[in-house]
């Protein structure tokens, strides 16, 4: 995954046209931790390109997505072998710490991705569409949900 990584940013380095999403969070924190300063920095301005103020509520809001975009958040595409519903959501919290943590609001996905040839648990259909609702709920009262987000 690191030869992926490391071409896909000097792909969006090169041309300001180009976008990447990325999913499982485990394999791009290994290659975050492996990171010199610079390009951390240098990742870090391709996810907050999306960033912009609300006057209204004067607080940083990431309506437009940045170039690079972290899908689903997850630590691993967890269907295909932790199907229960407490395994789903911990790997997704893991995953959404990390993202928090080195890229704030930017960093946090915005659209819940998992493919899966063999198909999905109700779990997983379950939470996403318990968590769609609860975001489109808590946006509008202006609370932020999944442990700060």
């Amino acid at each position: 995954m690191q030869y992926i990584i490391d071409s896909v940013v000097i792909a969006l380095d090169q041309n300001p046209d180009r976008r990447f999403i990325y999913v499982e969070i485990a394999y791009f924190w290994r290659w975050w931790n492996q990171q010199t300063d610079e390009i951390r920095q240098k990742v870090k301005g391709f996810v907050n390109e999306g960033k912009i103020r609300s006057v209204l509520f004067n607080k940083v809001f990431c309506l437009n997505i940045g170039r690079l975009e972290f899908i689903s958040g997850g630590w691993c595409m967890n269907d295909e072998a932790a199907t229960h519903y407490s395994s789903i959501i911990d790997q997704h919290s893991l995953g959404a710490a990390f993202l928090r943590e080195q890229f704030g609001e930017c960093g946090r996905p915005k659209i819940g991705w998992q493919i899966d040839p063999f198909g999905h648990s109700r779990e997983q259909a379950s939470l996403f569409a318990q968590v769609t609702k609860k975001k489109r709920d808590c946006f509008i009262a202006k609370c932020i949900i999944l442990d700060g987000f």
